[in-house]
């Protein structure tokens, strides 16, 4: 099954135009022709059925049809990550987006010696794009720019990693709403004592030490998937 991002208000008036690097993808690559099917989202969790109308050399009409499969996991968790290099940023991006991801928000910390420019962030929302569209969800994940570890919005219901912490991931990852991971330095003492005074529960993956985009999509399959 095909399936592609599409404006809201699009499937709301019945009809979807599909042209630039969508039409060449789909009428060029994938060769659809009239008739055929293509699953269409709205990037806010909503799937309808369309059906090809009309295709032209630079255009192509979808008639939007039914109510669809959503295709998301029945939980919503968040993710807050100090800045890695672009192209791990990339990477991340498109693994959490195909596993679910609700949002992201970068932060910079003690340890974080780097930002992410604007062009990486718009690289990073094509990623999430093409991968929303191969994996079948419906929510497109809000990518944030980087701020300061003191103004994420990070508080009770979240779960900040950390290798020295008593509590292990698992036990915790059925109630987390968020997850924050810090850099490859590791968060600070006075970072991990001010993410506890704002509700966040310390806990660890395992004995080894991850690389902070491993780590960031390591938890949210775990947290995606556990029982409240």
């Amino acid at each position: 099954m095909i399936h592609l991002l599409a404006e809201a208000r699009d499937l709301a008036r019945g009809t979807v135009e599909v042209e630039g690097a969508d039409y060449r993808h789909l009428f060029r690559a994938r060769r659809l022709k009239v008739g055929d099917r293509v699953r269409l989202v709205d990037g806010r969790g909503a799937a309808r059925w369309s059906v090809v109308d009309q295709v032209t050399a630079r255009r192509a009409v979808l008639r939007v049809e039914g109510a669809a499969p959503v295709l998301e996991p029945p939980r919503r968790v968040a993710l807050f990550v100090a800045v890695v290099r672009p192209e791990r940023a990339a990477w991340l991006v498109e693994k959490a987006t195909e596993l679910g991801l609700r949002e992201l928000q970068w932060f910079v910390s003690e340890h974080t010696s780097r930002s992410l420019p604007e062009r990486a962030l718009e690289r990073q929302r094509r990623v999430a794009k093409s991968a929303l569209e191969q994996s079948g969800g419906a929510w497109l994940p809000e990518i944030g720019a980087p701020v300061p570890l003191g103004e994420a919005p990070i508080g009770a219901g979240s779960v900040a990693l950390h290798p020295g912490a008593a509590t292990p991931f698992m036990a915790v990852a059925g109630s987390a709403e968020a997850v924050v991971v810090g850099p490859e330095g590791g968060f600070s003492e006075r970072e991990m004592e001010e993410l506890a005074g704002r509700g966040a529960i310390p806990a660890h993956l395992g004995p080894r030490v991850l690389r902070t985009e491993t780590a960031a999509v390591a938890a949210l399959a775990v947290a995606l998937t556990g029982t409240p």
